[in-house]
């Protein structure tokens, strides 16, 4: 009888995890399989997203259509700061407020925000949660940092990139948003950049999506460790063109029910700006809004997650 390879064994387990988690949890039988492939450290970092947060997180039974409200006078919270703090956020009333706040991108491999696309609440979850809400929250203490170099760094987390390897510029960056112990972590359980020859044999039999965003993630490995690279290079990676077929059961604008008992909706202009419009309804005395650790996440699973910052862009 024909020995299965190593390689055929891992393509065939992969294949078939459910794809919408990109691999989910492969099964400990898959380390003697992989052993002519990956090593232990980059096994287990293909078992899990750094950032899982996913539709599947959100609540949609508890949704408001997207007229309601349609009339309301709506406070700016730009015109709100004043009342805002770093551990607090805005303390708000009963009533109806809007911003726009600026947001990452958290999924690499994904079409930008569409005009059809509904966004609800999900907390920002999964193996490097702590980390990326750290490095999203310092930011607010940080105003000389350009957004552009958060991004890069979010994405690099995504890519599972080695920061000891990341540009001279980048690793400056890091060491202001993070600590030693999370620099370390992201400088360990990290994988290279994959020839094309070994690309090939992963990748050979793995489903959409999945095959797309392994290869387009060790892509972006290769540009982070290039110090010439452009933001423009790694963005067009991260985003794919075109748009995603948009889930008509949770159309743009869809209100959803915060777990404070608020409720929010989600207006992406771009994947670095969010609108956002939130209702407190008169049965609450006061709500704290802090968007940190929030993810506006699309319905439909081929759109990019959009992991919130404490940042408003208010117009001068």
């Amino acid at each position: 009888m024909k020995k299965t390879s190593p390689i055929l064994t891992l393509l065939l387990l992969v294949c078939c995890v459910n794809a919408n988690a990109q691999f989910g949890k492969l099964k400990d039988a898959l380390n003697n399989a992989a052993g002519n492939i990956l090593n232990n450290k980059q096994l287990k970092l293909l078992q899990s997203d750094p950032i899982t947060t996913n539709f599947d997180d959100c609540n949609k039974k508890e949704t408001m259509p997207v007229d309601f409200g349609a009339d309301s006078v709506k406070k700016k919270l730009c015109d709100l700061t004043s009342s805002y703090t770093s551990a607090q956020g805005f303390t708000l009333k009963p009533g109806f407020y809007t911003g726009t706040f600026k947001s990452f991108c958290l999924k690499a491999g994904t079409h930008g925000p569409g005009n059809g696309d509904g966004y609800l609440y999900a907390p920002l979850a999964g193996p490097k949660e702590t980390i990326a809400r750290t490095l999203i929250a310092n930011w607010e203490q940080h105003p000389e940092i350009e957004q552009s170099k958060v991004q890069l760094l979010l994405w690099a987390i995504i890519a599972k990139t080695n920061f000891s390897k990341l540009s001279p510029d980048l690793q400056l960056v890091a060491a202001k948003l993070l600590n030693k112990n999370d620099i370390s972590a992201l400088s360990s359980s990290i994988m290279d950049y994959l020839s094309s020859e070994a690309m090939l044999k992963i990748t050979a039999n793995l489903p959409e999506p999945a095959k797309t965003i392994v290869e387009i993630e060790n892509k972006m490995r290769g540009l982070l460790y290039q110090a010439n690279s452009s933001y423009d290079q790694i963005e067009q990676l991260a985003m794919l063109s075109g748009s995603a077929v948009p889930n008509t059961d949770f159309p743009r604008g869809i209100w959803g029910l915060h777990p404070d008992g608020y409720y929010i909706k989600y207006l992406p202009h771009s994947y670095t700006r969010t609108e956002v419009v939130i209702y407190v309804p008169k049965t609450i005395a006061t709500v704290n809004y802090l968007p940190v650790g929030m993810v506006a996440v699309p319905a439909s699973r081929g759109c990019q997650r959009l992991g919130q910052s404490n940042l408003l862009a208010c117009e001068n």
